[in-house]
């Protein structure tokens, strides 16, 4: 993931920053905006899709996206357990644009069916949020959230699991990660150098964000807080024009960047805050950031895949990061509508 764009692997998603060639039999497709529908993707099962994850899968020759599908519809939710018991779902893509549902992933550990797990909450079942993922070789790895229960307020512990994948289907757990607490959530896994660096949300510890070190994926050691100010939520560091960025999810997209890539980052400036959006289910803050770096090294496109929320239906949008002429990313997501929009 870390191969600082080099022109070989134009297109290859960025998971958390680093550039990993997954493999190279099928390179990425570039993803063109100008007519991406609005909503990018509503979830026909639950109609909550959150917390989207992109990333290109050679083997099938699609873009995958990831998310946490959560029970938007349910029938009498109690309290927030509309919110817990969910898996995390599938679409696939050709071309990063045009979107179809399928499935859920399936793996051990109760990855397949969360609401059959025991669980330690008020209700029956486990709950899964916010996967990242990247490749190393022909093995893709999730990193995902589990609470361990379903519960009607926000308690339980949450933990970081890791799993890996031959297809992006089926997963395979390997561990539990050691991190700052048991209450950490939305990870991103990314490499400086020779090592990789996991940040995170940690609930203890005031909700700051959190990075973690390991030189192997599955030892995590030195935890500490990044240094960004606030309360803030799933974190994502990229590099982008020469330079490492870290955006996060609080009071709309906080954006700051580093000299290092793993701590000191500093506020740079906010998109997507504003219910500004014109295009459909798009009026309203964005919320957990997956980022996509395409295009010849320098010169990279940033694309941000977000949700908006309206009564608990979450819907999937899709915009472009850019770099204003003071130096300062900005965000336009009405730069493709309506005009650009396909007639309904």
């Amino acid at each position: 993931m870390n191969r600082f764009f080099a022109a070989t692997i134009v297109g290859v998603i960025v998971s958390a920053a680093s550039m990993v060639a997954a493999q190279t039999t099928a390179p990425a497709p570039m993803i063109d905006l100008t007519n991406a529908p609005a909503p990018l993707f509503d979830d026909p099962i639950t109609h909550g899709g959150t917390d989207p994850f992109v990333i290109w899968n050679p083997g099938k020759s699609e873009w995958f996206m990831y998310y946490t599908q959560r029970r938007a519809t349910m029938a009498n939710p109690n309290g927030v357990d509309w919110v817990h018991g969910t898996a995390i779902a599938l679409a696939t893509s050709p071309d990063g644009i045009h979107w179809t549902y399928a499935g859920t992933c399936k793996g051990d550990h109760d990855l397949t069916d969360p609401l059959a797990a025991k669980g330690a909450g008020q209700e029956p079942g486990v709950t899964w949020w916010a996967p990242c993922f990247l490749w190393q070789g022909n093995v893709l790895h999730m990193w995902v959230v589990q609470v361990d229960g379903v519960y009607t307020n926000w308690s339980g512990q949450r933990n970081i699991l890791h799993f890996t994948s031959d297809d992006g289907v089926n997963w395979k757990y390997l561990s539990t990660a050691a991190l700052s607490s048991t209450r950490v959530i939305d990870p991103t896994v990314f490499r400086v150098g020779d090592l990789w660096y996991m940040v995170y949300k940690d609930e203890s510890r005031g909700s700051h964000t959190f990075v973690s070190q390991s030189s192997d994926l599955e030892n995590w050691t030195n935890a500490h807080q990044a240094g960004p100010d606030g309360s803030q939520e799933a974190p994502f560091v990229f590099r982008w024009r020469d330079k490492w960025w870290l955006i996060v999810d609080g009071r709309g997209l906080r954006i700051y960047n580093s000299d290092n890539g793993i701590d000191g980052f500093k506020y740079i400036t906010t998109i997507l805050a504003d219910r500004d959006g014109t295009r459909e289910r798009d009026n309203n803050v964005g919320h957990h950031p997956g980022i996509v770096i395409q295009g010849p090294s320098g010169n990279e496109q940033c694309i941000v895949y977000y949700f908006t929320e309206f009564n608990r239906h979450a819907y999937i949008q899709i915009a472009e990061l850019e770099m204003g002429t003071d130096g300062k990313p900005f965000c336009n997501r009405n730069k493709y509508a309506p005009a650009t929009q396909p007639s309904k």
